[in-house]
């Protein structure tokens, strides 16, 4: 769903070739089809295929003139979203049963995708992309979800969650309601896929985004169940966010700094900071020289801990018996206006929030 940026990042020289090459095979599939009057490839509209593993490149269209709507919806007129989403992902266009490329301030880019070999299907959120996510991303105050929860059947009393996320699965719910794409594919006497399950994917914001309309769609498909890469690190509120480990799991890369990040984490980590400075004991210089010295002359090995700890020890003094100075004045003037700051802005701001689900 990230489409020709990370396609491109992943074959900077050869992804054009590849790209001919694809569109090439496929016009010769499409070709060979032609002369066969009752089976041919979906190239529009919504896909609600009755085939076999075997054929699933090749399907019978038997679907009503209303299912015929515009499967790939905020494409260019090159379908270059399209082209590399496909590729990117070894998919056919039969797979695919919608796809919305359409971004803005809340408008996120998902697909909606048919794997028969597990038979699921999948919904994948793309996650902070362009500007306006960035712009989402920081808007970070708690919304509460006691009227959410009270709607679509989840304990949101007392809960809340990321302003900014709520915003877009808001703009994506409404988005799912107006196609009913899930509900003709897996709901119904009439569904094409009564058997199937519903998977949702996402990475980063769309990893939140995933988990909140997971919690909206779960009395509607019980069997959901939610795949969270990197998910926001300030996200659900402790009880939800424990609650819904049930058909949530989360996995973070590594050190991968998005599932850690969050309001309280990062003042934290500005204050941390700004009492090491306090308590440094040496000159700019003196240890600008110790970490040439060491670093760029390598005569000590950076990952030997005991040396670390050691010149740590000696640059700092001890936490309960830093100087007075300056510098320490107005570190605690600072924290004290801080404080106030935390104070008025009444209980939104005294709310903490965390990563979703089961943590991998």
């Amino acid at each position: 769903i990230y489409t020709w940026i990370l396609y491109y990042y992943q074959f900077p020289v050869t992804g054009t070739l590849k790209l001919l090459g694809r569109a090439l095979k496929s016009n010769l599939k499409q070709c060979n089809n032609a002369g066969n009057p009752e089976r041919r490839h979906v190239s529009g509209g919504i896909n609600y295929e009755t085939c076999s593993d075997d054929e699933a490149g090749v399907v019978e269209i038997n679907a009503p003139e209303e299912m015929n709507q515009e499967t790939i919806v905020g494409d260019n007129f090159l379908r270059i979203h399209e082209a590399t989403m496909l590729a990117h992902a070894g998919l056919e266009k039969s797979d695919v049963a919608y796809a919305s490329f359409e971004a803005g301030f809340y408008e996120t880019p998902y697909c909606i995708v048919i794997d028969r070999k597990w038979k699921t299907v999948v919904l994948s959120i793309r996650g902070s992309l362009t500007l306006e996510d960035c712009v989402v991303d920081v808007l970070l105050d708690p919304s509460p979800l006691d009227e959410l929860g009270e709607k679509y059947g989840f304990s949101g009393a007392g809960q809340y969650c990321h302003g900014g996320v709520l915003e877009c699965t808001n703009w994506l719910h409404e988005d799912l309601m107006r196609h009913k794409i899930l509900q003709r594919l897996l709901l119904g006497e009439n569904a094409e896929y009564p058997d199937y399950t519903l998977r949702i994917v996402g990475h980063s914001l769309g990893a939140g985004i995933g988990v909140i309309l997971s919690l909206m769609l779960r009395n509607t498909f019980p069997n959901l169940r939610c795949i969270c890469y990197s998910p926001p690190g300030g996200l659900l509120t402790w009880e939800l966010a424990k609650e819904c480990s049930e058909f949530v799991n989360s996995f973070v890369l590594d050190s991968d700094i998005v599932p850690r990040l969050s309001v309280d984490n990062m003042e934290r980590l500005r204050d941390e900071v700004l009492y090491l400075i306090a308590r440094v004991r040496l000159s700019k210089y003196e240890i600008a020289q110790r970490i040439f010295w060491h670093g760029v002359c390598g005569d000590v090995e950076l990952g030997d801990l005991d040396f670390l700890i050691q010149q740590n020890e000696d640059m700092l003094y001890p936490p309960d018996a830093v100087p007075d100075s300056d510098f320490l004045r107005a570190l605690q003037r600072f924290q004290a206006f801080q404080q106030g700051r935390r104070s008025s802005r009444g209980l939104a701001r005294s709310i903490s929030l965390y990563p979703p689900g089961k943590i991998t």
